[in-house]
């Protein structure tokens, strides 16, 4: 994989760190445990998008400890966003929200009958 399609698949994750700090605003509803994981994944993510970029960028410029001390960051940075994830999945706070944010875009049906068959 050259360095280029890297930088561009790191500062993919970094976008998606972003969404991560969006659903933190969006979810509103939701317990606060929720949304200070919501914004737990989004600094990961954008964290981990940093590492690897930083890490890729200058390979051949760090020596090997650095290299070794960066990789292992990113890679522990990973695994605790990738933690934080499953626990809103399995909790059900992802689905919660997306429940909601589908209910909150439909338009408002009249609950009573309509006015033009009273007249």
């Amino acid at each position: 994989m050259s360095h280029d399609v890297k930088a561009v698949a790191y500062v993919s994750v970094g976008i998606l760190g972003f969404f991560g700090l969006v659903l933190f605003v969006v979810a509103r509803q939701s317990p606060l445990w929720a949304r200070c994981s919501f914004l737990g994944f989004g600094i990961l993510v954008v964290a981990y998008g940093t590492l690897g970029y930083l890490l890729e960028h200058y390979r051949a410029t760090l020596a090997y400890p650095a290299r070794a001390y960066l990789d292992h960051y990113r890679t522990l940075l990973g695994g605790v966003a990738i933690g934080v994830l499953a626990t809103l999945a399995i909790s059900g706070q992802i689905k919660q929200l997306m429940k909601h944010r589908k209910r909150s875009n439909q338009s408002l049906q009249p609950t009573a009958g309509r006015r033009d068959n009273q007249i």
